[in-house]
């Protein structure tokens, strides 16, 4: 393959992975996670100690994203609002 090819493919990639999260509501961001947070996803299991490659990372990211409204329901359910306080 040429340069041109190839680089013809991946702007075809990369169009076709924003088509798909767009669709799927999907929203890609960069973030900055400290030392702070990555011991504290050790902490939780989604990270093994150590651990640095930055896609298993975002990876343990997403997953403690994903579980986090379950997480919220579980405080509301634990302690419903009561009448005076909203």
């Amino acid at each position: 393959m040429t340069s041109t090819t190839e680089a013809r493919d991946l702007a075809r990639q990369r169009s076709e992975a924003y088509r798909d999260r767009k669709r799927r509501g999907v929203v890609l961001a960069w973030i900055e996670v400290e030392a702070r947070e990555l011991a504290a996803l050790e902490r939780l299991a989604l990270l093994e100690a150590g651990e640095r490659d930055p896609y298993r990372i975002a990876c343990a990211v997403a997953q403690f994203l994903k579980a986090a409204p379950a997480v919220a329901g579980m405080g509301d359910a634990l302690w419903p609002a009561q009448a005076g306080d909203e």
